[in-house]
């Protein structure tokens, strides 16, 4: 797949003509996965055409917009699903602010012959811009509403499930297990001295599921290990105004900090709490991982 990067409005001419899935995707859900599918059909390369940063940055007033799949982990899974080409748009006040007309005039411009959007899609100044305008410029497909097991897959569902800890319906409707990648840092290193030290993740702008603690794989250098996650401020021990992002690593004896590694969430085990004493906390923890190892199916684990 070829990325190709618009930025400063200089957009550029792709040397063969295409047929674009246009969209923000994030999560790229089983509905993008359709739309994009979509884009493969038609005899000519195919490519998708996004948005970074997210629209919300500007329309929202969120600096940080957080992100179910911010740009390289999108940038990812597409590439994964055989995409010919990768089109982002720097989103910025000059793009907002376009007439319909002249989007439309830059995806010819840019060699766009035909195109697939979702049947909501709307586009340039004030969402002037409909499929209606796109129907009339190019080959165009739409694709309706997408309905799966009677639930209407949306990233705004998504991430409600998110919010509120439900990982294995909010995986069921991307298709995949919902990840956050990033950094180890350092933290305040509570976890070592309670008997379960743990990873510590900058995770910049992702989506945080709910506060709580998870069952997690994680991968790191290409192994997958099993894990525990907690999300949340730490009320026990050094309460935080921030949220944090911490992995307890199930036979990982290692140095990682600095590296780059995959959290999966797999299911919430429990809420975050606040616990009396240090002793009832590691009983709790003890029992948190012994039932990760049970959903594992690993119940004789003894890393």
């Amino acid at each position: 797949m070829k990325l190709i990067y618009i930025k400063d409005m200089n957009f550029v001419r792709l040397p063969e003509p295409v047929c674009a899935a246009i969209g923000n995707f994030d999560g790229v859900h089983l509905g993008h996965q359709k739309l994009i599918e979509e884009s493969k059909r038609h005899n000519i390369a195919s490519a998708v055409l996004t948005f970074y940063p997210h629209p919300s940055v500007f329309l929202k007033k969120i600096p940080n917009y957080p992100l179910v799949t911010p740009l390289e982990h999108k940038k990812d899974i597409i590439a994964r699903m055989g995409i010919d080409y990768l089109i982002v748009i720097d989103f910025t006040e000059k793009v907002l602010m376009m007439s319909k007309e002249e989007f439309i005039d830059k995806m010819k411009f840019m060699n766009i012959k035909s195109c697939v959007c979702g049947y909501d899609f709307t586009f340039a100044k004030y969402a002037e811009g409909t499929i209606r305008d796109l129907e009339k410029n190019f080959e165009f497909y739409e694709i309706k509403k997408f309905i799966f097991d009677d639930v209407r897959v949306s990233t705004t569902y998504i991430r409600e499930l998110l919010s509120v800890g439900n990982v294995k319906e909010a995986n069921r409707l991307l298709g995949r297990q919902f990840s956050i990648r990033g950094k180890v840092i350092y933290g305040n290193q509570n976890g070592r001295l309670l008997g379960f030290p743990t990873a510590n993740l900058d995770y910049k702008n992702y989506f945080l599921p709910g506060n709580g603690v998870y069952y997690v794989n994680v991968m790191i250098s290409g192994q997958m290990f099993l894990g525990m996650c907690n999300i949340g401020h730490n009320p026990t021990f050094n309460f935080r105004d921030t949220r944090s992002l911490e992995v307890n690593i199930f036979g990982l004896d290692q140095d990682i900090y600095d590296e780059i590694i995959e959290v999966f969430f797999i299911e919430k085990i429990r809420d975050e709490k606040k616990f009396e004493s240090k002793e009832a906390l590691i009983k709790q923890l003890k029992t948190d991982k012994a039932y990760s190892l049970e959903l594992a199916g690993e119940a004789n684990y003894t890393k």
